[in-house]
């Protein structure tokens, strides 16, 4: 009994009793709660990534260092995501192209630039604004002592040899005490554009009735999407829910059931997260001479707007970067002069700056844009409606993403909802009461672990102190016993419910 005793503190003070409920929990906010039982073998390479992170989450380490932690998530383990590390008890060093998750998880910035290292307090947001201000005040420092030291060197020239040589060397030695302030080159020369060509008709795209499904398994079914000229939609879901997959049904590239409809006069340029149209051999310049019928120096000068400069334009596709292959394919995708873009996660390998630029290349664009992405700072600023797409089709928000999140998180919380564009429907407003009594039920399940989980505790803790006393420990263990009974049962429905 003292063994057992020593034992069972040991386990409790290492947090043995909470670690199934955390591994759950972890696993079930990264996304992985359906891959609970699988072989480790079995998982793909995205899944794979999450569970490494999983397992660095577990161990809890004074400082948590996080290169792109934000690739292979969806948005729901995203937020889960940045909840769990905003109230993370260690340090954290996190690289990350996602300036929404940034803004949400960091409260410094250091920017790696020239050879050095400087940081600025603050989110992302601020950072930006900071350095923006930052570059301002220095570029007019530089032009003021720019103009100084012309006008030194002028004085210098006229009268070294006359008879105020005595003055102009008197200049010349404050010359050489002066350095030229060298300002921040932030713009990257990158150009990119996008042309739609000939206007469409009002009507661009008309999806209904719309179910894809491989094999046994149904990804969605009974979704409606009807695109107007001009439009900016997003199209959000879980991760394979099929957002590519409709993407690639309205490119008529995949199977489907249901009503596909362009409009009059559409044109469709499509950007593919896996640059599926790029070749696998040949030069970047042999990529441009295949889709178009410009000169050289004409392509050397389109390529140059897109970041291929010099000999750039002969490196093989096969040796280029993830960014390198994103920025080839926007280039292509201008040239495809399309006025219906249909856009699978543009902003993958695009640093900040460059982000930066294609959003304002969309926002010049006169077209229509159907774009799946998880960059929420990019579709904030892009887009004018949300599609959420589920395994029950497709539901349609006004505005941001921002204003769209706002609506789920009321949702959630079972407050009146924002008027939606479309009143919903009786069997609409049905299912929506019924997700709120099931989450708010799951919430109540959650509670009661929690609860048993500390009554289990305290047992514990009461028999680690019954000693030699054998009655009371058998008593309390009993006790112990019937109290995990009644936890496994609760877990058991919690587990049976988030399936």
């Amino acid at each position: 009994m003292e063994q057992y005793a020593a034992l069972t503190e040991s386990f409790e003070s290492q947090g043995g009793y909470a670690l199934e409920a955390l591994v759950r929990r972890i696993l079930a906010g990264l996304g992985l709660e359906a891959e609970m039982n699988s072989l480790v073998s079995t998982l793909s390479g995205g899944q794979k990534t999450r569970l490494a992170l999983c397992k660095l989450l577990l161990r809890s380490p004074e400082l948590l260092i996080l290169d792109e932690p934000t690739n292979h998530l969806d948005i729901e383990a995203l937020e889960w995501l940045e909840m769990y590390l905003r109230d993370y008890p260690g340090a954290l060093l996190i690289v990350s192209h996602d300036r929404y998750f940034l803004d949400r998880t960091v409260s410094r910035v250091f920017c790696l630039e020239n050879g050095g290292l400087k940081g600025y307090t603050g989110n992302y947001s601020e950072y930006e604004l900071l350095r923006i201000l930052e570059n301002k005040t220095i570029g007019r420092e530089a032009e003021r002592l720019a103009h100084k030291i012309a006008k030194l060197e002028e004085y210098v020239r006229r009268n070294k040899a006359g008879v105020n040589s005595k003055q102009a060397r008197g200049r010349e030695n404050q010359l050489q005490k002066l350095k030229p302030i060298q300002a921040s080159k932030v713009d990257h020369g990158l150009a990119v554009t996008f042309d739609s060509g000939a206007r469409s008709g009002d009507r661009v795209l008309l999806v209904d009735d719309l179910s894809i499904s491989y094999g046994a398994r149904t990804l969605f079914q009974k979704a409606h999407l009807d695109l107007r000229r001009g439009d900016r939609v997003a199209l959000l879901g879980k991760n394979g829910v099929g957002k590519t997959s409709i993407l690639k049904a309205i490119l008529q590239q995949a199977p489907f059931v249901g009503t596909i409809r362009l409009g009059a006069n559409v044109n469709i340029a499509y950007y593919s997260q896996e640059h599926e149209n790029l070749g696998c051999s040949g030069t970047v310049m042999d990529e441009i001479l295949g889709v178009s019928k410009l000169k050289d120096p004409d392509i050397r000068n389109l390529l140059a707007r897109y970041g291929f400069r010099n000999e750039d334009v002969f490196k093989l596709v096969s040796v280029l970067s993830g960014g390198e292959k994103s920025r080839l394919a926007l280039c292509k995708l201008f040239l495809e002069r399309g006025n219906l873009l249909l856009l699978d996660e543009p902003t993958n390998h695009l640093d900040a700056e460059t982000r930066g630029v294609l959003e304002e290349a969309l926002l010049d664009y006169d077209g229509t844009v159907l774009v799946v992405s998880h960059d929420r700072y990019f579709l904030d600023k892009i887009v004018s409606k949300i599609a959420e797409l589920t395994t029950e089709g497709l539901s349609l928000y006004e505005g941001d993403y921002t204003g769209f999140k706002e609506y789920k998180q009321q949702e959630d919380a079972n407050v009146a909802p924002l008027e939606r564009s479309a009143k919903p429907s009786y069997q609409d407003q049905q299912e929506t009461r019924n997700l709120a009594r099931e989450k708010k039920r799951m919430k109540q399940l959650e509670l009661a672990i929690e609860e048993l989980e500390l009554e289990v505790k305290a047992v514990e803790s009461e028999l680690a102190l019954a000693g030699k006393n054998y009655e009371l420990a058998m008593k309390l263990n009993e006790k112990s016993e019937l109290l995990k009974k009644r936890r496994d049962k609760v877990l058991e429905e919690w587990i049976a419910g988030s399936e």
